[in-house]
């Protein structure tokens, strides 16, 4: 009785199908692991940026004489924290990160010099975590001041303590999300509650 077997041509066809269809399931399984590693890296990216947006709450919710200082690439917020220190928040768009920042001047619950030029009494130091990149910033800052001289446009027809709005785009450092242009956004309503008065004079000498 003669044997059938399979030909040469026959195991070739057989050989590459085979490898069509691991070369298939390899690349599925590949996709599959790139797509955990990008979502695990924006969320490792958001957790990191929540603790950040937390400090910053944190200090807006006790300070006071707020004002906003207008600049179109790093814009920054100003205000005196619960400890009569001038403090700044801002973007820094080179380095894609949120920076804070204390005045060399101790300042008075008066202190309303609030410009780009005194940037030169704060030394900022980075507070986002390194797998954050922060590609943008807005801020909006509304409501009364202690000191009246520092002026805040209204929160709509109310008269309310200040009300600061941040609302942050940012992704991950990773070079993989990057290149995929993933974005996260996110955002947070602050409502300073310090009702401290203004000193009273000093008595002339």
């Amino acid at each position: 009785m003669k044997k059938q077997g399979f030909t040469l041509i026959e195991l070739i066809v057989a050989f590459g199908l085979f490898a069509i269809v691991i070369s298939i399931a390899a690349g599925g399984f590949v996709q599959i692991i790139r797509s955990y590693r990008v979502a695990a890296a924006l969320m490792s990216a958001n957790d990191s940026m929540a603790l950040t947006i937390e400090q910053m709450a944190r200090e807006m919710r006790t300070g006071y004489n707020f004002c906003e200082i207008a600049d179109s690439t790093e814009p920054k917020i100003q205000f005196v924290n619960a400890n009569n220190e001038v403090v700044r928040y801002k973007l820094n768009s080179s380095d894609r990160a949120i920076e804070w920042a204390v005045s060399d001047i101790s300042a008075p619950i008066g202190f309303n010099s609030c410009s780009n030029a005194d940037d030169q009494w704060f030394n900022y130091q980075k507070i986002t975590a390194a797998n954050v990149a922060v590609t943008k910033l807005n801020i909006v800052a509304c409501g009364n001041n202690i000191d009246p001289g520092i002026f805040l446009n209204p929160c709509g027809s109310l008269t309310t303590w200040p009300r600061i709005t941040l609302a942050f785009s940012i992704t991950s450092a990773e070079p993989e999300v990057e290149r995929l242009g993933i974005s996260i956004d996110a955002q947070t309503t602050i409502s300073a509650r310090n009702i401290a008065e203004l000193p009273a004079p000093a008595p002339a000498p």
